[in-house]
Parts: structure tokens; C-alpha cells; sequence
């Protein structure tokens, strides 16, 4: 018996655990779903260096603070272009790879905001003066989103 329980103990637990995303710990439901197309199609935007792509994702009002309390290294949905558009410029290939570890909405707020954590696996090859170079990054990253007028998301700040 002291063998006995301990395992359908875990079994009912396990029955109880939500179903996830194929391929993700996110719980699998209609909203999750539609998260990860958008995600999708962003990583899309990037791969194809499609500024307007990355860019019409983006909130008329997008604001970046970079996580700091320096006013200097904020910018808005302009800046963003800018910023964007000089980086594709000197890029002639990227490979991004995005591994979704947690999707939250702000359930405080009707429609609140929605809060994407993952971790991205980047390639890129960037043209230097010296030559062309591949550059490969990781790291984990937060975008927010909420709703757009048409059923689906915009970024508000994140990239």
C-alpha cells in the first residue's frame, strides 16, 4: 500500500494538470492559440526583414523604456522604425527560432494586457566593414500585447 499510493496520487494529479501546446508549457486554450499565431507571424516579419511587417504589429502608441529608469534609451514606435530599419539594412539573413514559456492576461483589467515570456534562439548575418559575419544570440524576452480592433494583437512594448 505504501507503494500503492504515492503512484495514484501522482496519477490523479496528472490527470488533473492542464493540456498543453504541443511544443510549448503553455496551456492549451482558443487564446493561447491565437497568441502563438501572432507570434508567428512576427517571427515571420523578422525572418523576411520586413520592417513594415514588424512595424504594422506594433501599437501607434509602442513605448520601449528598455527596463531601466534612464530616460535617454526610450524611444516610441518611430524611433522603433528607425532603429529596426538601420539593423535589417546591414542584415542579409536572420534565423529566429522563439520558445514560448509563459502567456499571462492581466485578469485585473477587462481585456488587460497580455504578458508573452519566451526564450529566442537568433542567427543572423550582419554585413561589417571588415566583411560579413554571423552573430548568434539567446536570451529570454518579455512582449506585451493587448487587443486590437479586429479580433486580434499589437505590441506594445517589448522589442
Amino acid at each position: 500500500m505504501r507503494i500503492i499510493a504515492p503512484l495514484l496520487i501522482a496519477l490523479l494529479g496528472a490527470a488533473c494538470a492542464p493540456a498543453l501546446i504541443p511544443g510549448t508549457s503553455v496551456e492549451d486554450s482558443a487564446e493561447n492559440r491565437q497568441v502563438l499565431e501572432f507570434l508567428n507571424k512576427y517571427r515571420k516579419a523578422v525572418i523576411d526583414k520586413n520592417l513594415d511587417g514588424v512595424v504594422g504589429l506594433c501599437a501607434q502608441d509602442y513605448f520601449e523604456d528598455n527596463g531601466t529608469l534612464e530616460q535617454t534609451d526610450d524611444y516610441g514606435l518611430s524611433q522603433l522604425r528607425d532603429k529596426l530599419g538601420r539593423a535589417l539594412g546591414q542584415t542579409k539573413e536572420i534565423q529566429l527560432e522563439i520558445i514560448v514559456q509563459a502567456i499571462e492576461r492581466d485578469s485585473a483589467v477587462e481585456h488587460g494586457p497580455v504578458r508573452v515570456v519566451y526564450r529566442y534562439n537568433q542567427r543572423a548575418l550582419v554585413t561589417f566593414p571588415a566583411g560579413d559575419k554571423w552573430i548568434t544570440v539567446s536570451d529570454v524576452n518579455r512582449l506585451v500585447l493587448r487587443d486590437d480592433a479586429a479580433g486580434g494583437y499589437v505590441i506594445t512594448s517589448g522589442l
